[in-house]
């Protein structure tokens, strides 16, 4: 199946799990399945028929939306400013990774600054929280924000609003059940992005999303194991229906599947009732 509703992609995903469930509490076979990102072509389209394929025209629209001015010489890291902040913006074909981040946060720091916007269509995984030692470190103060694809749109002039990435933290939880040990998960916090809201229902999330970030999460799931490059896979999940409106903040797999001891890491992934995922990664002391 094929869909560009992110909603829509993501209630097949319940649709196949719940069909999972049932198959296996009847005793009858099931087969995995997965969810695949074809690519970027819409953006690509975009900046091959509208930009003439050019970056620097990219970061010119992309900073024009934004409201803000373009650097007279800028650089590698820096190439605008808003108010007292400096601005990046990340290639259209790029994802944000924190070595980028780092990078500008230190041009930043070596140019005056105090706080710097990174702008970018993709973020790398568990970015917020790395961004978190970078500005100990460098001591600039940093904020991740999403390009809207609106800025696409044929003829667009009014600036579409711009919104921080989603916030996610998460901690592991051991106990010893029957002398073994067994990990679980619980969400700490998660402040959603209005990134897909449509504008006429901001205001009215705005505050809610701030105070109740965990009313807007539809659908989360835990790779106990997680290994970067791999796949992540579902080891658990809970998510609402239409019929049940609840959701767990602490997983219940009770997990024990460690070879031995040792630091493992675990990646949790969340989705929003915008269909949008957002996923963090911590670390399990298995010992």
């Amino acid at each position: 199946m094929c869909d560009l509703g992110r909603f829509a992609i993501h209630t097949s995903r319940k649709r196949l799990i719940d069909l999972q469930r049932r198959l296996q509490a009847d005793g009858q076979p099931y087969r995995a399945f997965d969810v695949y990102n074809l690519g970027r072509y819409e953006r690509q389209w975009w900046q091959r028929e509208r930009l003439q394929g050019f970056d620097r025209d990219h970061r010119r629209v992309v900073l024009g939306f934004y409201r803000a001015d373009p650097l007279a010489n800028p650089t590698a890291w820096l190439h605008g400013r808003k108010g007292g902040a400096f601005v990046y913006v990340d290639s259209i074909d790029s994802l944000l990774t924190r070595e980028e981040v780092r990078a500008v946060a230190r041009a930043a720091r070596e140019a005056g600054g105090k706080e710097v916007h990174c702008l970018a269509w993709e973020f790398e995984m568990d970015l917020r929280m790395v961004c978190q030692e970078i500005e100990a470190s460098e001591e600039v103060r940093i904020r991740l924000i999403t390009i809207p694809r609106e800025i696409m749109e044929k003829n667009r002039t009014a600036p579409p609003p711009f919104f921080e990435v989603a916030v996610l933290e998460a901690e592991p939880v051991i106990k010893k059940v029957s002398g073994k040990k067994k990990v679980d998960i619980i969400l700490k916090k998660f402040i959603p992005s209005l990134a897909e809201v449509p504008s006429k229902e901001l205001a009215a999330l705005k505050d809610r999303a701030a105070k109740d970030g965990f009313d807007f999460i539809d659908f989360w799931a835990v790779d106990f194991n997680w290994q970067e490059g791999k796949p992540f896979e579902h080891q658990w999940q809970d998510y609402r229906t239409r019929r049940d409106r609840s959701l767990k903040t602490t997983s219940d797999a009770f997990f024990d599947g460690y070879p031995g001891k040792g630091v493992y890491k675990a990646c949790i992934k969340v989705v929003d009732i915008f269909g949008c995922d957002t996923s963090t990664v911590v670390e399990v002391r298995y010992d």
